[in-house]
């Protein structure tokens, strides 16, 4: 390596040269230290943590993530959808429709988006009454701490607010495994998406995180370029 490269990181006292990468969910520094044989090459591994940067939303990150460059698709009537679902929605979902429309992240998480042909909300959230048996322990919207679905996954998962009284921005999410299993992110659903793709520590660590590729949002209103 002789300590080519990679990021130039400021350091004090012994510390003469050090350099790191991000490699997934870690830090690896290469440098040098003064000791009192000399100097002494030295290599550091440390776990990244997950972090916002300060002021930038989870949409915008979300668009970053993706390469997302497409204009806002903004076609959802709120107002109306709030009504047939007799609940006020999460801010950041309405954000994501709003930016990105009907489509699947990754080709991993489907999203379900107000009028969209199959993947309708509203249509899928009147129906999960019929099938209350599937969500125990439990109970579905419009009952009071009811679970509403707002995403599904060809990999045998689907996602879902944990409905209740308080502000729906504080809605956790809940995510229901094919052999009934039920995991809970106390996070929101633009935190959730994004770590999704690319939170590799626990309790995320989902099969996108993993891959060497670049993400992307297969969109179903727009055409492939």
């Amino acid at each position: 390596m002789g300590g080519e490269g990679g990021l130039p990181i400021g350091g004090e006292g012994g510390l003469l040269e050090l350099r790191g990468w991000v490699l997934a969910e870690h830090w690896f520094g290469y440098g040098v230290t003064a000791t009192a044989d000399g100097p002494r090459r030295v290599v550091i591994l440390a776990r990244r943590a997950f972090t916002r940067p300060p002021g930038v939303g989870w949409v915008a990150l979300l668009r970053e993530a993706t390469g997302w460059t497409e204009p806002d698709r903004c076609g959802v009537d709120w107002a109306a959808t709030e009504a047939a679902l007799g609940t006020a929605l999460p801010g950041d979902y309405k954000d994501i429709v709003d930016t990105f429309g009907a489509g699947s992240f990754d080709e991993y998480l489907d999203l379900l988006v107000p009028g969209a042909l199959g993947t309708d909300l509203v249509s899928w959230g009147q129906d999960m009454a019929r099938y209350a048996d599937l969500y125990r322990p439990y109970p579905v919207h419009p009952a009071p701490g009811g679970v509403l679905i707002w995403g599904t996954s060809e990999q045998e998962l689907t996602f879902h607010w944990l409905t209740g009284p308080a502000d729906p921005d504080d809605w956790p999410v809940l995510v229901q495994y094919l052999d009934g299993e039920w995991q809970r992110f106390d996070c929101g659903t633009g935190e959730f998406v994004l770590r999704l793709l690319t939170d590799r520590t626990p309790p995320f660590a989902f099969p996108p995180s993993a891959g060497p590729f670049p993400h992307w949002f297969a969109s179903w209103e727009l055409p492939e370029g």
